[in-house]
């Protein structure tokens, strides 16, 4: 699983994401996470294949692409729901 965070770089979109993201990686680290401008071409891209229309998004994806989790605009939705995605599909560490 991925974490995807869709976001405009530079604009009042930024600080929550980077805030969230912060976050994230201090509580779970190793997991995860792209960071995608969507003024790029590759943002905008990512946006359109999964018909993104709201901003700042965060996206759950497993590594073939399927979605597990979209939420697009604010509020941003919980660290730990974010992370009980990214933390399902990994199992019991052995």
């Amino acid at each position: 699983m991925v974490l995807v965070a869709l976001y405009r770089k530079n604009s009042e979109q930024a600080r929550p994401i980077y805030e969230f993201l912060e976050m994230l990686r201090r509580r779970y680290p190793g997991k995860p996470v792209v960071e995608l401008d969507i003024d790029t071409r590759e943002g905008a891209a990512e946006a359109s294949l999964y018909d993104i229309v709201q901003y700042p998004a965060l996206l759950v994806r497993s590594l073939d692409g399927h979605i597990q989790g979209l939420w697009e605009g604010e509020p941003l939705p919980l660290i730990d729901e974010v992370a009980g995605l990214l933390l399902e599909q990994q199992g019991p560490s052995v």
